[in-house]
Order: C-alpha cells, then structure tokens, then sequence
C-alpha cells in the first residue's frame, strides 16, 4: 500500500514517485525498516512562501535496536545498506543502543551526528537513546531536552541538530514519547513548546514515535490550526488536506492516508513546520526483514527557497 498526501498540493508528481518507487525497491531488498523523506524541488504550496528549489532526503526510523534486536548488529548492518544506496541527507532514529550507533558511526564516514541516551540501558549493557545523523563535515547541537515524566515512566527526550554552513536555516529533530497514557499530553506538550522557542524561524523536519494515533487530542499542540482542532505549528506528512486525522489506513483519491506503522496504528510521523514545505508524499512499506516492529514511512517533501541563517 501507499499513502503519499495528494491532497496538500498539486498531484503532478512523475518525478516524485519515480524517485519513491526506486527506493522502494532499494530498501526492500536490503530488509531495511526505514522511514525516508525525500525533498524534490516541485511546485510550491498555496499558502507557502518561496519557491521549492531545494533537494535533500532524510530518513526517520524507530530501529528497534535493544526489544528486538538485544543491542545486534544486524539490524545496522541492513540501515547502512541503504543508507549507502539511497545517500539521504539525515537519519534520524528511535530506540537505538550505543553500540549500534557507534557502528553506524563507523561504517558511514561521511556522515557526523549525535547519539541522545534517554536514560534506560539495552539489555547489552549500553546506554540507549535516540540518535541524528547527517550527510554534513560538521553538525551543531541545538538542543537535547527531557521531556515531562509524571507517569514516572521510562524517560524520554528530544533532540535537535542543526548544520551550520547550510545556506537554509534547517533544524532537524528527533524524539520518542512515552506509551503511558498520562505522558502522552505532556510531551506532546512539551515538544511543541520547545520547537515554537527555536530561534530565528528555522524549518523544522520533526520525526518519531509518538506512540498514539493521529485523531488523539493530545497531539493538538502539534497539528497545525488547519487541522480544525489543532493548534500548532506543524503539518504531519501523512495526513493530507488538514482534516484527516480521524481517518486511519484509509483510500483517499489514489492514495492511502494515515496508513499503520505499528500494528492497526499509525504511531510513525514526520512533522513539517508550517510555510517551509511543499508537495508532502507518504508512503508505508513493510519489508521482509522483521528486524523492527515497526513499519517504513516514506516521505517525500520539496523546501522552500533558502531563507536567512538564524543566529
């Protein structure tokens, strides 16, 4: 199946999709779970300043690394495949163990990142965390932030990177909220808050797991005004025409919106700062693999002309 978010903008997307289809089939042949977003110049948004003149590819991912995989290194070793192939320009991850961050590390040289330890420990005895990693010689921290916790539930964060020679102001983030249901609010709360702080109005890619389903009222700080009871900054990829969140693995045009990620839920996304972005396409795939629980979200995005570095 395929979610690809027609509805936010218009749908000539030969170019776009020929690009999706030939990662499809990259990463479903190296077993890889990813998610992936891909920036293609294309037509700008109604309502989005600046023409989309910019290409990047980013990759967002709940790796699984320490409940399914025990800290191994198996799993690395199918996300370096297709790193290698697909040659985005960010990687953002979820649930990864030290040691399989530092063989990432170590087998992509041409990129630089940062892991983010939350706290708890892989069952190998190493920190655990989430992880950036970026196509750049240099990468700066903008920010690692724990999040609410009054569930007293594992501990969760969220972290932001940011290249600093980039002609765009471009934030790149990362975070996983808690399963507990009276975590979810707060974080969502939280990140929402923090991004809002960011200065100098960088586009922001947000990805994760958010452990919940779009139509929960608690990621209202999140979803753009657009969404109708939404009251953020953000627009999420799979969720085109501002007023699909109710609707889960849905056909919609030739698409399907809001598909799972997670058993019968959607608790993958990618977050787009509002005005930055155009022509969004998802896409879910599940590869054979069975090294993650969690499914492949694809995504693809064109940003907007550059706009000044922030200071």
């Amino acid at each position: 199946m395929s979610s690809r978010g027609g509805a936010w903008h218009p749908p000539a997307r030969r170019a776009t999709m020929a690009v999706m289809r030939g990662l499809r089939a990259a990463w479903l042949a190296t077993g890889a779970v990813i998610v992936a977003v891909v920036a293609v110049g294309a037509f700008a948004a109604s309502g989005d300043s600046g023409p989309a003149t910019q290409r990047q590819t980013y990759l967002q991912y709940n790796l699984c690394g320490n409940a399914c995989n025990s800290g191994g290194l198996g799993v690395v070793a199918d996300l370096v495949r297709a790193i290698r192939q697909a040659s985005p320009s960010a990687v953002l991850l979820n649930e990864v163990c030290e040691n399989q961050y530092a063989e990432l590390e170590a087998e992509l040289a041409t990129y630089k990142g940062r892991f983010d330890p939350t706290g708890p420990r892989c069952r190998n005895g190493t920190p655990y965390g989430n992880a950036i990693l970026i196509r750049a010689t240099e990468v700066n921290l903008v920010g690692s932030w724990m999040l609410p916790n009054p569930a007293r539930d594992e501990t969760r964060r969220l972290m932001c990177l940011r290249v600093p020679d980039a002609a765009t102001s471009l934030v790149l983030c990362v975070t996983h909220l808690s399963n507990d249901d009276g975590n979810t609010g707060p974080q969502a709360s939280a990140v929402a808050t923090i991004l809002n702080g960011l200065s100098g109005e960088p586009a922001i890619v947000l990805g994760g797991d958010f452990n919940t389903d779009p139509a929960d009222p608690r990621l209202d700080p999140l979803f753009s005004a657009c969404y109708g009871t939404g009251n953020g900054p953000f627009r999420e990829v799979d969720s085109p025409g501002c007023a699909s969140r109710s609707t889960l693995n849905r056909r919609y045009g030739s698409d399907v919106i809001n598909e799972h990620t997670y058993g019968q839920h959607k608790f993958d996304y990618v977050f787009l700062s509002e005005g930055h972005w155009s022509t969004p396409d998802a896409d879910v795939t599940r590869p054979e693999s069975g090294r993650s629980d969690h499914a492949a979200l694809w995504v693809t995005v064109a940003l907007n002309e550059a706009r000044p570095q922030a200071t």
